[in-house]
């Protein structure tokens, strides 16, 4: 039985590629601090954590993955197995959009790179 990439996997192997593949873009693809409770089993302490972390700027549903390139922010959230966007995310993404910026979810490390290359040479349909 083969044995499933994790969110955590995904993530990294796709922001790897970029930095290695792409290093001329270095610096404009960058994750976001979400998911920090996730990370904290003390559940007081990760209350504490978050309540910091959102009065100094920490918002719901960031996206995984942020891509700034030709003026646009890309926002690019990490999606596997039966996962899906949170509503909180979609806003995030909806404001984004709403400013002419683009989002959504990759579910695979082909669609990353597909993604990226269509971005990088203009052929994006941000009606993906």
């Amino acid at each position: 039985m083969e044995k499933k990439e994790t969110h955590e996997q995904l993530q990294s192997k796709c922001f790897l590629w970029m930095w290695n593949e792409h290093p001329e873009l270095r610096y404009l693809c960058f994750r976001t601090m979400n998911n920090l409770t996730t990370q904290i089993a003390d559940q007081r302490k990760a209350r504490q954590v978050m309540a910091i972390q959102k009065s100094m700027g920490m918002v719901k549903g960031t996206t995984d993955l942020v891509f700034y390139y030709d003026g646009v922010l890309y926002g690019f959230d990490i999606k596997v197995g039966n996962d899906r966007l949170k509503p909180e995310q979609k806003e995030f993404i909806s404001a984004i959009e709403s400013q002419g910026g683009c989002g959504g979810e990759i579910r695979s490390f082909e669609e990353w790179v597909s993604t990226i290359e269509d971005i990088i040479h203009g052929r994006y349909n941000k009606a993906r």
